[in-house]
């Protein structure tokens, strides 16, 4: 079991903690939860850490506890909320979170299912749209359950929207992969991951449906297209093809005893960071971002860094804190056209995370 000091905060899906303060987001002052509904043995309580923006420019960050208020201990949970008319998940972590019919139904990751009595976990969500706060209803199986055993479900999903995201995971995780009926089966590249499962896409007239593990370090890119039964008429028809393509970074599961580790994307650009020293930071972003400078140099200390320009693979660098103090974790994104006799226009986008080390 992970240690219980463990955090992951990564990009994606479900996994990618994003705290946007390039949006101008306001900070809610973290007191009272804001919702808490118990069923059964179990209580989930909501926080808004952030919030941003209004109506469909909006957004949220909102921390859910879960607590198990049964005198058995629970090996799983779940947490299910109703989405306000045009919320939609952006991201999550520490949980299995998923949507489909308007409900949000949320389970614990493999290292936060087991809550002794009196115990209790945690895991975020990021929410686009309007800012009402959401509802929540938890059940575990401390208690008898009064409906349906909750789902397992993939680590992380993937689907549509998703299209030329950069996603990560750690050995072990499981990534889901939902599209339209008119996608093909999906390919991946490389030895990082491997199919656990597949249904549906054309030509079966039902919805795309797979799931694929990371099983060992490295990267991987996710492909497919869409197709109609009228494109291979004579005469074809004219339907555009849709390519769908999502790059995967699979990274080693950190030990149980290396405290926590904090994963940060693209949307984490300009976050204030606390770590401990003997903690992990991984920076996970698109391929065209240069390797991350350090300034200064000796609070974090790199373990390895892979991708990123002009490797064509995303980048994923692992950094520990050795000792407490202050230090900038920056890049910028890059392009080969750039450096052509007649560099093109290309802008330069800018990232950097402000990390605190202490003891």
């Amino acid at each position: 079991m992970i240690a219980s000091r463990r955090s992951v905060l990564t990009a994606g899906g479900i996994l990618a903690a994003t705290t946007v303060a390039a949006l101008g987001m306001t900070t809610v002052a973290g007191g009272a939860p804001a919702t808490a509904t118990p069923a059964g043995g179990c209580t989930a309580t909501v926080r808004v850490d952030s919030r941003w923006g209004s109506g469909a420019s909006g957004g949220q960050i909102v921390t859910f506890t879960v607590a198990n208020t049964a005198s058995a201990t629970a090996t799983r949970w779940t947490v299910t909320w109703p989405l306000t008319d045009g919320q939609r998940i952006v991201s999550s972590w520490n949980a299995s979170v998923g949507a489909a019919g308007g409900t949000v139904t949320a389970t614990n990751a493999p290292y936060n299912g087991v809550l002794t009595p009196g115990g209790s976990t945690t895991f975020g969500v990021q929410l686009a749209g309007p800012t009402t706060a959401p509802t929540p209803s938890c059940t575990n199986d401390a208690a008898p359950p009064t409906t349906a055993s909750p789902p397992t479900g993939a680590d992380v999903t993937v689907r549509e929207a998703d299209n030329q995201r950069t996603v990560t995971l750690y050995v072990g995780q499981t990534l889901g992969v939902t599209l339209a009926a008119d996608y093909l089966p999906v390919t991946t590249t490389g030895n990082a991951l491997t199919p656990v499962s597949t249904s549906g896409g054309y030509p079966t007239g039902q919805p795309l449906v797979a799931t694929l593990r990371a099983v060992a370090p490295g990267t991987a890119e996710l492909t497919t297209r869409t197709d109609h039964a009228c494109q291979h008429a004579t005469p074809p028809c004219a339907l555009p093809t849709v390519l769908w393509r999502v790059q995967v970074a699979v990274i080693e599961l950190p030990p149980t005893d290396g405290g926590q580790t904090v994963v940060v994307s693209a949307p984490d650009n300009q976050r204030d960071l606390t770590l401990r020293v003997g903690d992990t930071l991984v920076v996970s972003l698109a391929s065209n971002y240069v390797p991350p400078t350090l300034s200064p140099a000796g609070v974090v200390v790199p373990a390895e860094v892979t991708g990123g320009y002009p490797s064509g693979q995303p980048l994923v660098a692992r950094y520990v804190a050795t000792a407490p103090g202050r230090v900038d974790v920056s890049t910028i994104t890059d392009n080969l056209c750039r450096h052509a006799p007649t560099p093109c226009p290309s802008p330069q986008v800018r990232w950097v995370v402000h990390v605190t080390v202490t003891n």
